[in-house]
């Protein structure tokens, strides 16, 4: 199934998003960040020994919750007193939980994973997904790229730490929005501080 979800994301941009999962008789959720290489495959890098993968490989299936405020992910890794669930009632993702009153999210089907150091890579197909509200993306480039923003007018009282901060900020940003303009803004900006010393 093509999924209008995964068409509105960016080639290689990784976007945060909290994962919803049968476990048992409760829900496993977790913070993660998602990309697509193609627009049709999701994909996701895991830790291993987690809660959340043990149960994606164990089901084989589950949701995709595009939230809007990044305290929502925060909820997810640190307060699930806080979250409220539903569960899907229509096609191949019956029986899958999402997060209640979230808007968009997609329901996915694992389709391979490759175990790495450390890590296990998944690639997912779209169920299923719902149609309430348009999505909106959190990539973390545009957070960090303002904090750097902010950070450069202190390099001068700060120093290499800041400098140093700057670098790692850009390392990141290169990561999770390869060839954006923000990665572009950021390099130039590291330039011109470094330059300045």
């Amino acid at each position: 199934m093509t999924s209008p979800i995964l068409q509105t994301m960016r080639h290689h941009w990784i976007y945060e998003v909290v994962v919803t999962v049968n476990r048992g008789d409760s829900v496993a959720t977790a913070p993660f960040g998602v990309w697509t290489d193609d627009g049709t495959t999701l994909k996701a890098a895991l830790f291993k020994g987690t809660s959340t993968l043990e149960a994606i490989l164990e089901h084989q299936s589950f949701v995709i919750n595009f939230v809007e405020d990044p305290v929502s992910l925060h909820n997810a890794l640190n307060r699930r007193d806080r979250l409220t669930f539903e569960t899907i009632h229509e096609g191949e993702a019956a029986g899958l939980p999402v997060l209640a009153e979230t808007p968009p999210w997609l329901a996915v089907r694992l389709v391979r994973f490759e175990e790495q150091e450390g890590k296990v890579l998944l690639e997912a197909e779209s169920l299923f997904e719902s149609q309430s509200g348009p999505v909106r993306l959190i990539n973390r480039a545009k957070g960090l790229f303002l904090e750097s923003l902010v950070l450069s007018t202190r390099c001068h009282l700060l120093g290499q730490v800041a400098v140093d901060q700057l670098c790692e900020n850009t390392r990141v940003i290169a990561k999770v929005a390869p060839g954006s303009s923000y990665e572009t803004a950021i390099r130039e900006l590291l330039t011109k501080v470094t330059a300045a010393d």
